[in-house]
């Protein structure tokens, strides 16, 4: 970013994985970028995602509303890390490693998910809504199982 305010983002990613942020960062501003072109595709015309994005630029020239997909999101992040751990291979890891065949479909149609990384941007109440207590319970669990045996 050109100015002094330093970036939510890549702050953010460096709280989840302080040795190596970089991936993460490059993900969540992905996933942002994403998520506004597809409310206001307007604000993505032209933009170059390496150097606006990249940069923070990009999100410190959004409106407020859109502003808060970026902060919205990010929370999000850092609430599903903290809850379940961090590791670098819930990136790219499937979604039914770990989400039960009744929870697949609706995450990848209302939610855009892809993968286990994908479930940071998900509400914890949704996934009751969708397995059930005992269900979003063992999702968590499957989880922290899958982040502790990717350390």
């Amino acid at each position: 970013m050109t100015s002094t305010i330093p970036d939510p983002i890549r702050a953010a990613a460096k709280l989840v994985s302080p040795d190596a942020p970089q991936a993460l960062e490059r993900r969540i501003k992905h996933d942002v970028f994403k998520s506004i072109s597809r409310v206001k595709p307007a604000a993505a015309e032209g933009v170059d995602f390496e150097q606006d994005v990249m940069s923070g630029q990009f999100f410190e020239q959004l409106p407020p509303p859109l502003q808060g997909i970026a902060i919205a999101r990010t929370e999000g992040v850092l609430a599903f890390y903290n809850r379940v751990g961090w590791s670098s291979a819930f990136l790219d890891a499937s979604l039914d490693e770990c989400v039960p065949e009744e929870g697949l479909d609706p995450l990848r149609d209302r939610y855009h998910a892809t993968s286990l990384h994908d479930l940071a941007y998900v509400h914890p109440k949704h996934f009751e809504k969708m397995l059930g207590k005992a269900g979003a319970a063992a999702l968590w669990e499957s989880l922290k199982r899958f982040a502790e045996s990717k350390v």
